[in-house]
């Protein structure tokens, strides 16, 4: 039989940087829990603040833009739609709130998490949430 192109070829590397989760997900875990105990004593809105959520952010947007994945699921038209049309509501959501005062009659995202987000316990949370999300996405 004569072997094609495609049965010669070399298959691709998969995850040449290595997972992120699998047999490290409890040492992830604790990292996480973590970072999130020490970075919550940044008061929010300040410089501090902005670094500690900006430092874990670049290393998993590095660390997921190196990754190669095992395998990619193609997304038909209605899902991508879906998508898009979330973020699309979101991003109107956003700018409409921004432009009309951003106050407590047209709040942005950020507002209405405030008062979830005012307290330490609230702050640790909402740094585990956004670093397990952000570890579970770079995963993807």
């Amino acid at each position: 039989m004569h072997q094609t192109d495609l049965e010669t070829a070399e298959p691709p590397v998969a995850d040449t940087v290595g997972p992120l989760v699998g047999r490290a997900a409890p040492t992830l875990a604790a990292t996480i829990a973590l970072y999130a105990l020490v970075a919550a004593v940044a008061r929010p809105l300040t410089l501090p603040a902005a670094g500690v959520v900006l430092a874990p952010g670049l290393a998993l947007v590095w660390w997921g833009a190196r990754r190669v994945p095992q395998r990619s699921i193609v997304a038909g038209r209605p899902t991508a739609i879906a998508w898009y049309g979330l973020g699309g509501i979101f991003c109107v959501w956003e700018l409409v709130a921004l432009f009309t005062g951003n106050d407590a009659a047209h709040p942005t995202l950020s507002i209405l998490a405030d008062p979830f987000l005012d307290t330490y316990p609230g702050r640790v949370a909402g740094y585990v949430l956004w670093l397990s999300t952000g570890a579970w996405l770079v995963t993807r």
